[in-house]
């Protein structure tokens, strides 16, 4: 009755719009990575599914401790071991979709894990103080009796009804894992008194196993404790180093710029430019707003002048990453692609996924005509690359770290109405507690936020899907059907 209220109810409410659609994120457990039609969630590296070497890196021993026990969880299933049961299948799905959800596993497989080793200390114990021989007689008496029994039933609906009743958990949900089950017992059986020894060598691989475990827990700790911001790293000569620009550049800003200063750096580091610098960030890991993401993205990848003419509107600052490996210029394909998604102009119509955006062949010294005409590209690459000039009259370097991960550009003309109309607190837009603020864009930038679209996810089932979007989701999967590597 409860259920079927619930659904009256649910019926009643989903034309009203009252359900919220499921976001890219909670869609992205369910198909594979980029393939959740957002660019802005097909970007996150933590999205992707789990390789066998995250999972070893995270769990070590529990990779093949805890299926054990999982095998021997099913053999008698009780109300609190099939609450593990279902722990175990739902935890590693989830896990296997996304990389990041691999925390889930964590408690199950320690479970699964300690059910391994009881039953294999257990195990141990048994097989040097129990009486092998008498033990295996009365095995094969029982074994007897109960065929006896069986063969005194006298019709063959009892011999069914009693051979139901006979199978285990185990044998309903496996019947190979039962079976195996039992080859193994005849085979610890068939070794007589080598058990003895069998045993003891079990035990010992096992104290070594957990003595490991133990160590590696210890430096998985050290490491996951180090900050992320100060690190040890090695030059090319051999010379060890440590890796400090990323603080320093946090700490020129705090030092050298009004407290009023406005920062404009990709999302990722959004927060820390916030919590160390003590600066205002123009977005952040809070990345729920995808139009204002690709409006910053837009910023980024448009060419020199046209980023000028918004960021005037926007910020004082602009940080970019530029070490090589993960930094802003091997980030700006996906940069592109969400910017696209909103404004469909940054790349061709046949090209959603914004191959025209990067480099050729992957060679870093060969950008495409986009890639070359970019502001990323210049603030990353300005004065470094022969031929690859700032122009001094729209961002001036103000900043490089001392190994060159950071640049910090000052914009140039600022427009002083943006920044004071941004900054007063009657344009904004609050809660009734006050706490919440929805922030707007400056009047001056709104004919550029104009020029794209809502974006519409597949997801968005009680939202109204105009034609472009559905042609844009049409050709994005298209596109990644037919690439490689995806």
């Amino acid at each position: 009755i409860a259920s079927g209220c619930g659904g009256v109810v649910c019926m009643l409410l989903y034309p009203t719009g009252y359900f919220g659609p499921l976001s890219s994120r909670i869609r992205g457990l369910f198909v594979p990575h980029t393939r959740t039609g957002n660019p802005l969630v097909d970007s996150v590296a933590e999205h992707k599914a789990a390789s066998p070497r995250a999972y070893y890196q995270y769990l070590q021993c529990c990779c093949y401790l805890a299926p054990i026990g999982f095998a021997k969880l099913t053999k008698n299933l009780t109300d609190q071991s099939f609450f593990l049961f279902l722990y175990g299948i739902t935890a590693y799905y989830f896990s296997a979709k996304m990389v990041r959800l691999i925390i889930l596993l964590g408690p199950i497989s320690a479970c699964l894990s300690a059910i391994t080793v009881v039953w294999a200390n257990t195990w141990v114990i048994s097989e040097q103080f129990v009486d092998h021989a008498a033990e295996t007689k009365a095995r094969k008496e029982k074994i007897e009796e109960e065929q006896r029994q069986k063969e005194a039933k006298s019709t063959k609906k009892k011999q069914k009804k009693q051979k139901k009743q006979k199978k285990s958990d185990m044998e309903e949900l496996s019947p190979e894992l039962a079976e195996l089950e039992n080859s193994v017992t005849d085979f610890l059986e068939g070794l007589g008194s080598s058990r003895r020894f069998l045993s003891l060598g079990l035990l010992f691989v096992l104290i070594r196993i957990l003595i490991g475990f133990h160590s590696y827990c210890h430096i998985m700790a050290e490491r996951s404790s180090n900050p992320s911001l100060m690190f040890k790293s090695r030059l090319r000569n051999g010379e060890t180093v440590i890796v400090d620009d990323y603080r320093e550049a946090y700490w020129w800003l705090r030092d050298t710029t009004p407290e009023d200063t406005r920062v404009m750096a990709w999302w990722d580091y959004g927060y820390q430019i916030s919590g160390i610098a003590k600066r205002i960030t123009i977005a952040d890991g809070n990345t729920w707003n995808h139009e204002h993401i690709a409006t910053l993205g837009r910023c980024l990848v448009s060419p020199e002048k046209k980023a000028h003419d918004m960021i005037k509107h926007l910020a004082d600052y602009v940080l970019i990453w530029s070490g090589g490996g993960g930094d802003d210029l091997a980030k700006s394909p996906h940069i592109a692609r969400i910017s696209n998604s909103v404004y469909p102009n940054i790349c061709p119509p046949d090209d959603p996924l914004c191959r025209t955006f990067g480099f050729k062949n992957g060679d870093r010294s060969n950008p495409t005509p986009m890639m070359k005409d970019s502001l990323i590209y210049k603030l990353h690459s300005g004065g470094v690359i022969d031929g690859v000039e700032v122009d001094g009259k729209l961002f001036k370097n103000v900043f490089n770290s001392k190994l060159g991960l950071v640049r910090i550009y000052k914009v140039e003309n600022v427009d002083e109405e943006s920044k004071a109309w941004c900054a007063d607190e009657s344009n904004y837009i609050c809660d009734d507690s006050g706490w919440i603020c929805r922030g707007q864009y400056p009047p001056k930038m709104l004919p550029y936020v104009h020029e794209g679209i809502s974006f519409a996810q597949l997801e968005d089932f009680n939202t109204a899907k105009k034609k472009e979007a559905e042609e844009y989701q049409r050709k994005y999967h298209e596109a990644f059907s037919k690439s490689k590597g995806h």
